[in-house]
C-alpha cells in the first residue's frame, strides 16, 4: 500500500513539474491581445494579369504574430517570413473591388481588418 501511494506521488511531481508545455517566446517577451496598427497598400487599383502588383503590409503589435490572408477572387503571394507582407494580383476574370482581409493572432487572440483593391482592365 506504501509503495502505491509512493508512486502516485512520484507520478504526480513527474507530470506537475516535467510536463510543461515550453514558450516558443523569448525570455521577457510579453504576449498581449494582437492590435493592428496599420494594414497599408502601395497602390488603390491595380491592372490585371500581375506585372503591376500591389503590396500590402500589416503592422500589428501583440508578440509572436501569426498572420492569415483572404481575398475572394485574386492572388495573394507571402513576401516575407513572418507572413506580413504580400503581393496581391489578380486575373481579368478577376475585375472590379477586392476586399482583402488580414487576421492577425497570437495566443491571446485574433483580430482582423480589411483593405480594397481594385483589379482594372488596362
Amino acid at each position: 500500500m506504501r509503495l502505491a501511494f509512493l508512486s502516485l506521488i512520484i507520478i504526480a511531481f513527474v507530470c506537475a513539474t516535467g510536463c510543461k508545455k515550453e514558450s516558443k517566446q523569448e525570455p521577457g517577451v510579453e504576449t498581449s491581445v494582437p492590435k493592428i496598427v496599420s494594414l497599408t497598400s502601395d497602390k488603390t487599383s491595380i491592372n490585371f494579369g500581375g506585372d503591376d502588383p500591389a503590396i500590402i503590409t500589416c503592422v500589428c503589435t501583440g508578440g509572436e504574430i501569426s498572420y492569415e490572408w483572404e481575398v475572394d477572387l485574386g492572388d495573394i503571394f507571402v513576401l516575407n517570413e513572418d507572413g506580413s507582407k504580400v503581393r496581391f494580383t489578380g486575373s481579368e476574370c478577376c475585375i472590379g473591388e477586392k476586399v482583402i482581409t488580414c487576421k492577425a493572432s497570437n495566443d491571446k487572440g485574433t483580430i482582423s481588418e480589411t483593405i480594397i483593391i481594385v483589379i482594372e482592365n488596362p
